[in-house]
């Protein structure tokens, strides 16, 4: 029971700390790594287990310079949070969802399949970005993709550069970044989205 309490509590620790990366140091992440990160999303659960995700992974560099040209991050603090070539994504994945699978799919299943890959990029000590300011467009015809496959997100992913701050705050929804670039991430307290039982 003390070892299931542990890697509960690891796990709640990994919830609590990640943040959105925009920022990522050039390291190598290994295609076996990856492999797991997908495994966790394949896994998630998916309404009546249609199982209409699939994913595109981009880790070629030539590659990910296209990728990256048809991505836009950060919107409130763009484009002081656009990672330059020294800063930019180790790799990429896209999430596709195939039409052949479903006639209308539940987009909730694309929430939890990201959330697991968000999670498990953590980890194994990596950050992400979630993005869905894509030019589709463009980048089905770079990477080829079959008009089969509908390009819902795009998932930056490698080892983080940065160390973004969470702030309790109720007034604000914007991230913003300080006198120090560090990047503040505002979220509603507990106590204003908690409730129990029923409403007055």
């Amino acid at each position: 029971m003390r070892k299931e309490k542990s890697k509960e509590s690891k796990l709640y620790k990994i919830i609590l700390s990640r943040r959105t990366i925009r920022l990522f140091r050039k390291i190598k992440v290994s295609r076996s790594i990856v492999r797991n990160i997908i495994d966790s999303a394949r896994l998630a659960p998916s309404s009546a287990n249609l199982q209409f995700i699939e994913y595109l992974v981009v880790d070629k560099p030539s590659l990910n310079s296209d990728v990256f040209s048809c991505v836009k991050f950060g919107g409130y603090v763009f484009p002081r949070r656009v990672p330059d070539k020294k800063r930019a994504p180790s790799f990429y994945i896209i999430i596709l969802i195939n039409k052949n699978k479903s006639k209308k799919p539940d987009l909730r299943d694309v929430g939890a399949a990201a959330q697991n890959i968000l999670l498990s990029l953590a980890c194994f000590g990596l950050g992400g970005c979630w993005i869905a300011n894509i030019n589709r467009i463009r980048l089905r015809k770079l990477l080829k993709i079959p008009r089969h496959l509908i390009i819902d997100s795009v998932i930056a992913c490698g080892p983080a550069a940065e160390h973004p701050i969470l702030e309790e705050r109720a007034d604000k929804i914007r991230y913003w970044l300080d006198n120090n670039n560090r990047l503040h991430v505002p979220k509603r307290p507990l106590k204003e989205i908690l409730h129990y039982n029923n409403f007055p």
